[in-house]
């Protein structure tokens, strides 16, 4: 059952559910504190994670941090999160983990996202990565010696996938870099269109969590 939690203030204490005061005034508290994270600074509800218990926020919105760097994991792809935009536009910009330094190395399967809480924000498309193909009908550019694949190509989805790849990938990116993608020179410039990420709505009911801010409260979730 999902619902909301509401933690008001001492001065004002109010709960939908039963929990006891001196609780109640720890997930006050705790739920109060913002994800800081390098870049990443004053992040609250719906998020949690690094200083904000999992009920500060939805379950598939755990922030983490590492080295100054915020990732966050979503059918398990692992991203690393450039921007949050917590006002009307309520986005993350987001970059696979395994993509940001080098492309030719994939850990995680399609990026692909849960469309009951993620929608793509206009203006990105999805972009095919062909690797070790043994055909001359796309553009392959040569990987780094230390990596898994030894070439990788960048096609459009609908490009007819030759039967001879080791394997392929769907990626998302912002619409401008597409260009950048088709016309790249080589694998380094590739990664760097790659490197620029791309946008995302998360779909929560804010205005029920306004409500509560706006009488002193923080917000919460219950995972029951």
């Amino acid at each position: 059952m999902m619902s909301w939690l509401f933690f008001s203030s001492p001065f004002a204490f109010f709960v939908f559910i039963n929990i006891p005061l001196a609780s109640s005034f720890d997930w006050y508290t705790s739920c109060s504190n913002k994800f800081n994270c390098g870049e990443i600074t004053n992040v609250g509800f719906p998020f949690w994670g690094y200083g904000r218990p999992e009920s500060c926020g939805y379950p598939e919105l755990n922030l983490t941090c590492s080295e100054s760097v915020t990732t966050i994991g979503i059918m398990g792809v692992q991203y690393r999160v450039l921007k949050i935009n917590q006002e009307a536009e309520e986005t993350l910009k987001l970059v696979r983990d395994d993509y940001y330094d080098k492309i030719c190395s994939p850990k995680f399967g399609d990026t692909k996202l849960n469309s009951n809480l993620f929608d793509y924000v206009s203006g990105s498309v999805d972009v095919k990565l062909l690797y070790d193909c043994i055909s001359s009908s796309q553009r392959d550019f040569s990987c780094p010696k230390d990596e898994t694949y030894g070439n990788v190509a960048a096609v459009l989805p609908a490009f007819p996938v030759p039967l001879m790849c080791k394997s392929q990938m769907v990626i998302r990116i912002q619409d401008a870099m597409s260009f950048s993608i088709f016309s790249s020179k080589n694998v380094t410039e590739l990664e760097q269109a790659v490197r620029e990420g791309f946008e995302v709505k998360y779909k929560v009911d804010s205005a029920k969590c306004d409500e509560c801010v706006g009488s002193k409260g923080v917000c919460g979730y219950d995972w029951v």
